[in-house]
């Protein structure tokens, strides 16, 4: 059976990184494959770009020795310089659909945008992969996540000059989640993401957490709540403007709505396994295979023999956006312990079920 899934169509599996991303992909994303053709074509096209210039930044962290990353960015800033492709440079597929996006049309004013946000995204990428990366204070954590992830979302199709900072917020706060749902495989291959400040303030060590040893200090539990329930809220409400936004292209209006649900299913299934870091994926990746096959059948089919979960129900294109949050309160457990309430929306943005 061919199926038509993101994963595919972004080359989640392409190149040696820090994992094969295609779950990852269809968490994220698979929402994409719900739009009409010409409008995904230009989602996967930037998509791609942009996951391609992630794995070739994470291939290095295995092969020191290995350059290809720098030649994709040596390659991108003579674009950046001269509006033309480098001659024999690799890649070069990728490197004329950006210069026909972007840099054969300049009276709309998202292009100049576009490229300055696509350059911050390289440069943070050459910052933040690399090895033994150590982030010291909150500043420095949000640092990051503006350097890295907000760009990250400005370059995305269909957006207005208006609109740039409001996507690169909550770009931000969808970083933010990547890492509380990776913080295992991220710490198993040296990464640990969670700034000294916020460690030290708990008594955890970096180490501990890299070793895979967090969870027997007492500090941890105190710590990981107060990162979700306590600083998290902070970041949050800088997503507002974009999250109440009445105009975004309604590609977008599906981004938020996924991606609110996504964020809920994160913490629901952190809190379902106490915030223990080694227990969550497991858990975690079952709940998105059951997700999917509710609210992507066809998608999820090539799976749904290995979850041994078969949709009962199918839902329309763009009702499926309205029905995620009635999805996310769906009991998942009767072992979920009863702790604190996770952060909630403005009450002008919560669905209720019915």
């Amino acid at each position: 059976m061919n199926t038509l899934t993101i994963s595919h169509l972004v080359g989640s599996s392409e190149y040696r990184a820090i994992a094969d991303d295609t779950l990852k992909d269809e968490d994220n994303a698979a929402w994409i494959v719900e739009l009409d053709p010409e409008i995904r074509k230009e989602w996967v096209e930037r998509i791609r770009w942009i996951r391609l210039a992630d794995r070739l930044a994470e291939s290095e962290l295995f092969n020191a020795e290995r350059s290809e990353f720098q030649w994709f960015y040596d390659s991108w800033r003579w674009l950046r310089e001269t509006g033309q492709v480098q001659p024999g440079c690799s890649h070069a597929k990728v490197f004329y659909q950006i210069r026909d996006r972007w840099f054969s049309d300049f009276s709309d004013p998202t292009t100049h945008l576009c490229i300055r946000s696509w350059d911050q995204y390289l440069k943070a990428l050459v910052k933040y992969h690399k090895k033994h990366l150590v982030i010291n204070s909150f500043h420095d954590f949000e640092e990051m996540l503006e350097q890295l992830a907000a760009p990250f979302f400005q370059v995305l199709p269909f957006l207005s000059e208006h609109q740039w900072q409001a996507a690169g917020q909550f770009g931000a706060i969808d970083q933010f989640y990547n890492n509380l749902r990776d913080l295992r495989e991220d710490a198993e291959q040296g990464i640990c993401y969670l700034p000294t400040e916020l460690l030290d303030r708990f008594g955890v060590s970096r180490e501990e957490v890299l070793t895979l040893r967090a969870t027997e200090n007492l500090g941890y539990r105190p710590m990981m709540e107060f990162w979700v329930h306590d600083y998290l809220p902070q970041l949050y409400r800088k997503t507002y403007p974009f999250i109440l936004s009445p105009d975004l292209h309604p590609s977008w209006q599906m981004l938020r709505d996924w991606s609110l649900h996504r964020y809920q299913r994160i913490e629901r299934v952190f809190r379902r396994c106490d915030y223990d870091y080694l227990r969550f994926p497991k858990l975690y990746w079952r709940d998105v295979k059951k997700d999917l096959a509710l609210l992507l059948p066809e998608v999820s089919a090539q799976t749904s023999m290995q979850t041994g979960h078969t949709p009962s129900n199918r839902v329309s294109r763009w009702g499926r956006s309205s029905k995620l949050f009635q999805i996310s309160q769906l009991p998942r457990s009767s072992e979920e312990p009863k702790t604190r309430q996770p952060f909630n929306l403005p009450s002008i943005y919560t669905y209720t079920a019915g």
